[in-house]
């Protein structure tokens, strides 16, 4: 097909797809049939045309349109981080394009910012301050690469202060017992689920990286991530560490991943009950299934806690917490599970009273100090 003098909306057949011309380069606008001029996919294609050539209007000024900074950001996600970042972009940005996407950024105020994350009501403050921040990093980053020529935002925007989880994010072995043991009961007589729960509690791991973990992370009884890896999954801290993530597995857990690797030599190495790779979605789903079990409900009842509070993230919080109840070393602890000695006494170092009384008392009993009479 020949190229037009100006970009425009085309059907390719080859492609069986919407294409265009836009600065020389070829661009899919949307896949399907050609159903023009009121069809599902010519209507996604002139949306992603729109939006495309507004990536290039009024670039490096501060005239460029938010949407356009906010889809450049989304494209550099893309192409650098193979972590789950890029997909918690477009769930967070995706509202904040919508409301404020048409301003241009020489009219973005930082209110602007805080009334919207304001008015997420579905958020907790933790999930707002993760919003805020990767709003925040989109323009700066904007502002680096040249694309605008000011930060409005810069230092200027009071996000909400993220939820600390304290000792009610740590879960008794009792009802991680309950969780685990209803995962298996299930009609389908899967065990991918509680599989998966079973890991999280033995090893501390985040369930992110569980989800990317593949064959050739398996070696020697040890998950590992290269921090410089070239394929699959970057771990969380990778840049900021330059250290390799290892999660280290139980005897048990050694000969069931040994017996994944050869099942799925390629791909994600656990899956869910139809073949697929976890996906945040599907946990959830998942996990919204868990705790609406009526043991789970009954359970929670009886002990005072309500269970839309509980979240897989948990298995981890409660390995870590009990690792520092016990009196465990909280450097160990730190390598164990991927993180730092000041995050572990910042988030899960929650000292068990009881537990620190009777430490004193043996401790008090071994030095049999008479007491001096006054």
């Amino acid at each position: 097909m020949a190229r037009g003098k100006k970009p425009s909306v085309r059907y390719w057949e080859g492609r069986r797809a919407y294409c265009c011309w836009i600065a020389g380069k070829q661009e899919t606008l949307a896949r399907g049939p050609d159903d023009a001029p009121q069809g599902p996919t010519y209507l996604a294609a002139l949306d992603q045309f729109r939006k495309l050539l507004a990536l290039d209007a009024n670039k490096g000024t501060d005239d460029y349109l938010v949407s356009a900074l906010l889809n450049q950001y989304r494209t550099h996600l893309h192409a650098t981080r193979k972590s789950a970042v890029p997909g918690i972009f477009e769930i967070m940005a995706r509202g904040f394009g919508e409301k404020l996407g048409h301003y241009r950024v020489s009219q973005l105020q930082p209110h602007m910012v805080e009334e919207w994350l304001a008015g997420q009501d579905r958020w907790n403050d933790t999930s707002k301050a993760h919003a805020g921040t990767l709003i925040l990093a989109a323009v700066s980053w904007a502002r680096k690469k040249g694309f605008i020529q000011t930060d409005p935002l810069a230092r200027r925007v009071d996000l909400p202060q993220p939820v600390l989880r304290g000792r009610e994010a740590s879960m008794s072995e009792e009802l991680m017992d309950l969780l685990i043991a209803e995962a298996y009961d299930n009609k389908m007589q899967s065990r991918e689920w509680g599989d998966f729960l079973k890991i999280l509690r033995l090893t501390g791991a985040r369930p992110g990286e569980i989800r990317f973990t593949e064959a050739h992370n398996y070696a020697k009884g040890r998950l590992s991530f290269r921090w410089n890896t070239t394929r699959g999954y970057v771990h969380k801290n990778a840049k900021k560490t330059q250290r390799d993530r290892v999660i280290f597995l139980t005897p048990e857990l050694q000969a069931y991943v040994e017996a994944l690797v050869k099942k799925h030599p390629t791909g994600p190495l656990f899956r869910t009950p139809r073949g697929a790779q976890w996906s945040q979605t599907s946990v959830a789903n998942k996990w919204k299934w868990l705790i609406e079990r009526p043991k789970v409900v009954e359970y929670c009842r009886e002990h005072g806690i309500n269970p839309t509070s509980l979240k897989p993230y948990f298995f981890r919080h409660s390995f870590l917490t009990r690792w520092v109840e016990d009196g465990g070393d909280i450097y160990i602890v730190a390598q164990l599970c991927g993180t730092s000695v000041k995050m572990v006494e910042k988030r899960y170092g929650h000292p068990n009273i009881d537990k620190l009384h009777e430490r004193y008392l043996a401790f008090a009993a071994q030095k049999r100090t008479p007491l001096v009479a006054g």
